[in-house]
């Protein structure tokens, strides 16, 4: 029996993209920790350097920029033979259409397009996002197919065709769409505590439901399709509760000993904010969490997902608590730092966009 093979994994090589992103990186030490040899991960990634991935046994790093034309080679080469598929390589934020194009739809074409060639016996789990479906607060748009999805921001137009690609371009797949997921050595989630415990946060004036998942409960559902692969399925996610944008912020707050003061504000004012982000954001060449496209996730009336279909297919269900996931992040006070930018008004970062719809 193959190593694979021990873990429930199909057999052959296990290629992990985006290994060194939040979410990529805690899947990989989740495969080491269940006994996958550093042997058999091979992982594509735009900057092997990163520090999240420190301290691990030696792997595969391979410095391919899916994002950039000329990586179809180097692309083939490193999924040659592979038995799965870990698709998880994204971009997050991004200035235009185009930013979000580059990695999440025409990026996953190339590695499409690679695993036809050299995997194509390969099963691919793609992860994907609420975003792509569009937004809900009963869950009913969480669980559409591709093809009747309604996203709202440039983001979630940029995954969804990511899922069209693998759908119709790979033998084997399925998708999973997390909502907002959180956990210790996120960025995202940094900011959203940081903003939290301010002494002030201005925050949308109406709330919206939304779903949360901790970062170990997507690991585990990530895990969980790896090895029971259902063909063809599109898997909403959601965790063990729900919430809304000012309870969560109220919740991180008191978990670091702060009462959380939050300012609401319109959402014209919020769309005025989000131009004056891009255009600083633009001045000193730097893209931000915040922008126009967050705002259309904001606007939205919800973004509550139905992981139903999940628990049925994989066995899998969500067990961390807000309560116990907010516990996780508590590493000492947080040192708040007076706003500068929209991402630091509480309608950036994990407050906006990843607070409504991208995981």
């Amino acid at each position: 029996m193959t190593d694979a093979q021990s873990t429930n994994f199909p057999d052959g090589d296990i290629v992990v993209t985006g290994a060194t992103g939040f979410l990529g990186g805690a899947l990989v030490r989740q495969l080491l920790a269940l006994g996958v040899p550093p042997s058999r991960l091979r992982c594509p990634v735009r900057d092997p350097e990163r520090a999240i991935l420190a301290g691990l046994p030696a792997i595969a790093l391979r410095r391919i920029d899916l994002a950039r034309t000329g990586c179809e080679e180097d692309l083939a080469a490193t999924v040659r033979g592979a038995g799965l598929v870990l698709h998880l390589a994204g971009t997050l934020k991004g200035a235009n259409a185009a930013d979000f194009m580059a990695t999440n739809c025409t990026g996953t074409r190339r590695l499409v397009r690679a695993i036809a060639r050299s995997a194509p016996d390969a099963h691919v789990v793609h992860v994907s996002s609420l975003a792509a479906a569009g937004p809900g607060c009963d869950g009913v748009q969480s669980t559409a197919l591709p093809s009747a999805a309604r996203p709202v921001s440039l983001y979630g137009i940029s995954k969804l065709r990511g899922e069209d690609a693998v759908a119709t371009g790979t033998r084997s797949w399925t998708i999973l769409r997390p909502p907002v997921v959180y956990g210790p050595g996120d960025p995202a989630t940094r900011l959203l505590v940081r903003q939290a415990c301010a002494p002030v946060t201005a925050v949308p004036e109406t709330t919206r439901p939304l779903s949360i998942l901790h970062v170990d409960d997507f690991v585990a559902a990530a895990i969980a399709t790896a090895r029971v692969r259902p063909f063809g399925a599109v898997l909403p996610l959601d965790g063990p509760e729900r919430t809304d944008t000012h309870s969560l912020l109220r919740a991180i707050a008191n978990a670091h000993g702060r009462r959380a003061r939050l300012l609401p504000i319109p959402m014209a004012v919020a769309g005025a904010a989000a131009v004056v982000a891009e255009t600083c954001g633009r001045a000193i060449g730097k893209v931000g969490f915040f922008n126009r496209d967050k705002v259309r996730e904001i606007r939205a009336a919800g973004w509550v997902a139905d992981g139903s279909e999940a628990m049925r297919l994989l066995g899998w269900r969500a067990h961390t608590t807000l309560a116990q996931g907010l516990r996780t992040l508590v590493h000492g006070a947080p040192q708040p730092a007076r706003p500068t930018t929209g991402d630091d008004l509480g309608l950036g970062g994990a407050t906006a966009g990843n607070l409504g719809a991208r995981a």
